[in-house]
């Protein structure tokens, strides 16, 4: 790495060079990441907020002199970050928040915000001579310009199969729908026991996965918070539709900064795992996966928010088809407005009714705020409104406006639980049977991330302490910092 002296893991304080492990630490597993110490005075020549000024890749690759990349080569075409930023100006209006703005990284390649740390994943992957990666998926997360092998349930959109089989070197489909990830675990058990030099990617088990989301989405909350809270506003929590977990890390984040807050976590009520320990197919693409990820910080989570896949379903109807677009502008919806719907998909359309929910169970005013995540859009799901149509026929004026007020404006807080410490550890508790009986891990490790619930989690947390101390001190000596 060029602009890499060394690595030295945080726990144990054994240093290597980028040569001689691949990822953590060897003697301290999964919990020893890594610390990059920096060639600050090389980096420096490369990188100044001049040279920043002036670089016109407007993409995650104008970082490149502070990414650990030794071969540039290696980078692959397409643009991952980046992405547009909009104000919902209405949206913001009938939820009564003070500012409501959508991050669009569905513009991203495979539209998902998961293409960020995946693109400088594959690049390194194929700087150590790996030929194929793997990466445990419903879907969402590709990888990019390298022999990859994708492998995602046989009832996704046709759109995802679509686009995996431009960007991966095979696609295999498992049996079942969304929620059928264990046949996903499966097959890449298989493919490592049957073939070489594969490297899997596993985001429902990866803590830096949850560390990254805590870390960099936590802090990107937090800023949003900053820009749009005045002294009489009330950050009242998070809401997020749970596929690996990984992002409910943000809502650790944001809970030391504000303890009053609230972490809420959804899922479909179609497959209510944490409600009801449920099961079952359901169409809420991206989330739901019929058990508890092992990076899912439970113990800190306040909330369970079924959403009811009918209700998405009908909305993608309402917001996307012409007839549905035609009664909002007859209900005074602005046309701005309209247009930029699209720009949820259906898990995103999952988010949008977590937030409404979560306000009207705790009578929430215009002076509370929730934050979410808007995690796709509608380009990944043209085939599901075809396939509605087919099953339900043309849509009509008066199917938009039984949906807008059945949907939308009738929706309750029915299937959803307040959690109390008998309910986190039942959820957390599912974990067994996926993690130790199925998948083989540390049975210690999980009554660790219960009953040393402190210093197990702190300890994961407390690392990116370390990491805030050079990122200072790299901003101090290549001149970001004046």
């Amino acid at each position: 790495m060029s602009c890499v002296k060394k690595l030295k893991c945080l726990l144990c304080g054994k240093e290597y060079t980028s040569k001689e492990v691949k990822y953590n630490c060897p003697q301290c597993g999964d919990e020893g990441i890594l610390e990059v110490i920096n060639d600050y005075t090389g980096i420096k020549k490369d990188f100044n907020p001049g040279i920043l000024g002036r670089n016109k890749e407007f993409s995650i690759w104008r970082y490149l002199p502070l990414l650990p990349v030794d071969d540039p080569t290696k980078i692959g075409p397409l643009k991952v970050g980046w992405t547009p930023l909009y104000e919902a100006k209405r949206i913001r209006e009938d939820l009564g928040m003070p500012n409501f703005w959508i991050k669009d990284d569905g513009r991203n390649p495979t539209a998902s915000l998961k293409d960020r740390p995946s693109a400088l994943a594959v690049v390194k992957a194929q700087e150590l001579g790996e030929e194929i990666v793997t990466c445990a998926s419903t879907g969402n997360a590709a990888l990019l310009s390298c022999q990859s092998i994708a492998i995602l349930p046989e009832g996704m959109s046709k759109e995802r199969f679509q686009w995996l089989s431009q960007v991966a070197g095979e696609v295999i489909a498992t049996p079942g729908t969304e929620s059928n990830v264990k046949e996903i675990f499966d097959k890449t058990w298989e493919l490592k026991k049957t073939r070489d030099n594969v490297v899997v990617f596993n985001q429902f088990e990866e803590l830096g996965n949850h560390l990254w989301h805590y870390e960099v989405t936590g802090q990107a909350m937090e800023e949003v918070l900053s820009q749009v809270m005045n002294s009489k506003d009330h950050y009242a929590g998070v809401v997020l539709t749970t596929g690996s977990a990984g992002t409910l890390g943000c809502g650790d984040y944001l809970k030391e900064l504000y303890p009053e807050s609230k972490i809420a976590a959804g899922e479909a009520l179609q497959c209510p795992t944490m409600l009801a320990n449920g099961f079952g197919a359901h169409r809420i693409e991206g989330i739901g996966d019929k058990h508890i990820p092992w990076i899912h910080n439970v113990k800190n989570t306040d909330l369970v928010i079924a959403i009811d896949d009918r209700d998405v379903m009908s909305l993608i109807r309402l917001f996307n088809e012409p007839a549905g677009k035609a009664y909002l502008k007859e209900k005074k919806i602005p046309e701005e407005t309209i247009e930029s719907l699209p720009l949820m998909g259906i898990s995103s359309v999952a988010n949008l009714l977590m937030a409404v929910k979560f306000a009207r169970y705790y009578e929430l005013t215009a002076r509370d705020i929730i934050l979410t995540v808007f995690t796709d859009s509608m380009e990944l799901y043209g085939s599901r409104l075809e396939e509605l149509e087919e099953e339900y026929g043309p849509y009509t004026k008066e199917e938009a406006a039984i949906d807008f007020h059945r949907h939308l404006q009738a929706l309750t807080t029915d299937y959803l639980q307040e959690l109390t410490y008998p309910d986190r550890k039942r959820i957390h508790n599912l974990k067994y049977f996926t993690w130790i009986e199925q998948q083989g891990k540390d049975l210690e490790e999980l009554k660790a991330q219960w009953y040393d619930y402190e210093n197990y989690w702190g300890s994961i947390h407390r690392q990116t302490g370390e990491i805030d101390k050079l990122i200072e001190e790299f901003n101090r000596r290549t001149g970001l910092l004046r």
